[in-house]
């Protein structure tokens, strides 16, 4: 690789309420236990439903895409071992299950 060519920067974050920094993520934000969060995707962010909105009738878009990534990150790092990975998958139903509750109570802001 020539000096002054520079090797290609991972792009940023996007969704600037998406935290990628797991010690950085607040899991219990109140003592409530149904506000507790469990994925560091916020599905119902004005940028999801925008980029929901603006995808074509064919394309697939994921609102919990950075869960996803965690499981398959987590996949890797144990030679594919599903047990050791299972609180990642679930984190990522969880992030699923909030994001269709979501578009079924007010479908109007999804499309």
């Amino acid at each position: 690789m020539p000096a002054d060519t520079e090797a290609p920067q991972p792009t940023a974050n996007p969704d600037p309420t998406v935290q990628t920094d797991r010690a950085a993520v607040n899991f219990t934000p109140s003592a409530d236990a149904a506000s507790f969060q469990f994925y560091p995707d916020n599905p119902e962010s004005p940028l999801a439903r925008y980029r929901f909105a603006a995808k074509g009738p064919s394309q697939y878009f994921d609102p919990c895409q950075e869960s996803a990534n965690m499981s398959m990150k987590c996949l890797e790092r144990n030679n594919y071992e599903r047990d050791l990975c299972r609180e990642y998958f679930d984190a990522y139903r969880e992030c699923k299950k909030q994001w269709l509750s979501a578009r079924r109570k007010d479908n109007s802001q999804w499309t």
